[in-house]
């Protein structure tokens, strides 16, 4: 009953079950998105922005399924959303500003400055002192930046009660700051941000709802062929840079997860269904169990280099961030939800 209550932030209502909780194919696949992104810092691989665009097109997807059809204002949309990113975003935020405050030694590539800590805070694009790329103090925080202008304004459009028209909207307003950046090719973090292409990756996820809603069926066949050709897709831009495929590669593969929602449900992975639901604990925590990974294999192994101990090491961090993470969420991820939904209820019934 707890994990019911915890998916209110993406439900409809009360009496309605979520969508993301009735499709466990997203929810695997937000747990391989996040084991992505795990690997790419762990240096086992370069598919971690790969990850992280799936995490948009499964956004764009779980926005649009959870709104369509029914009557949400923007002020809720706004607090469920909120309430879901901000907390546990602010608490790492906040543990390695003590961190980069008290023991910097400890700390590879984080540097102070009031400026980069408000905007941090406040998901305002900034360029990263130490790294030179746009992110906040915390990393992995870079696309809470996207995510979070995708909400603002996919809230705007709430207001427009016809879903075709929001649509519309929704897809002239992104393609058209998309366009003027462009055309303006901006210096500045935020205008590079906000008029970035990687915009269209939600709305990849707004069709895809959009079509499961219509033709809600499963095919084996299809589903495969459609995640190969988003693997295949994505070997393509890996190797020829062809920027019109950022976006699909991830689409397809999410399409291609939806079309075997039949065949996952009948052959369950408890693994990937719990590393699902801690993802984003996993995201935002995995960069500070990676280092203690590292501090640790420091320590007891030393300075050794082989095949054999890389292998090792990276086995070892892989297990103990996606752990840790998966830890997170169940002692402080789903209690914090729990508290902020008990907390309006009890402000309703009073």
């Amino acid at each position: 009953m707890i994990d019911n209550t915890l998916r209110v932030e993406d439900g409809l209502d009360k009496g309605r079950r979520s969508v993301v909780k009735e499709l466990i194919g997203v929810q695997y696949l937000r747990g391989i998105a996040a084991m992505l992104v795990v690997l790419h810092h762990s240096g086992a691989t370069q598919l971690g922005p790969f990850g992280v665009n799936i995490f948009f097109v499964i956004s764009g997807f779980v926005m649009w399924a959870t709104t369509a059809a029914i009557d949400v204002s923007p002020l809720v949309f706004w607090r469920r959303r909120l309430v879901r990113i901000v907390p546990l975003y602010w608490l790492f935020l906040s543990l390695l500003v003590a961190v980069a405050v008290s023991a910097p030694q400890y700390l590879n590539t984080t540097e102070i400055t009031p400026e980069n800590v408000i905007k941090s805070f406040l998901f305002i694009p900034h360029f990263h002192a130490v790294q030179k790329i746009i992110a906040p103090i915390l990393i992995p925080g870079w696309s809470l930046n996207y995510e979070m202008f995708f909400y603002f304004i996919f809230g705007i459009a709430l207001i427009i009660k016809s879903d075709t028209r929001r649509a519309i909207m929704i897809v002239i307003f992104l393609w058209s700051l998309v366009l003027l950046g462009l055309s303006l090719n901006p210096s500045g973090a935020v205008a590079v941000t906000y008029t970035n292409p990687e915009l269209l990756i939600f709305l990849d996820g707004v069709i895809l709802a959009m079509i499961y809603r219509a033709h809600n069926t499963g095919s084996v066949s299809l589903g495969v062929i459609l995640i190969c050709i988003g693997v295949l897709t994505r070997a393509i831009v890996v190797t020829s840079d062809v920027g019109l495929f950022v976006g699909l590669s991830p689409a397809l593969i999410v399409a291609g997860t939806l079309a075997l929602e039949p065949v996952l449900r009948r052959a369950p992975s408890a693994l990937l269904h719990t590393a699902g639901n801690a993802s984003y604990s996993i995201y935002l925590s995995h960069l500070f169990f990676l280092r203690l990974s590292e501090l640790g294999w420091r320590h007891f192994v030393g300075g050794g280099s082989s095949g054999v101990l890389e292998a090792a090491y990276v086995t070892f961090s892989l297990i103990f961030a996606i752990g840790g993470g998966i830890a997170v969420h169940y002692f402080i991820e789903r209690p914090m939800l729990l508290l902020f939904h008990q907390s309006k209820i009890a402000v309703k019934s009073a």
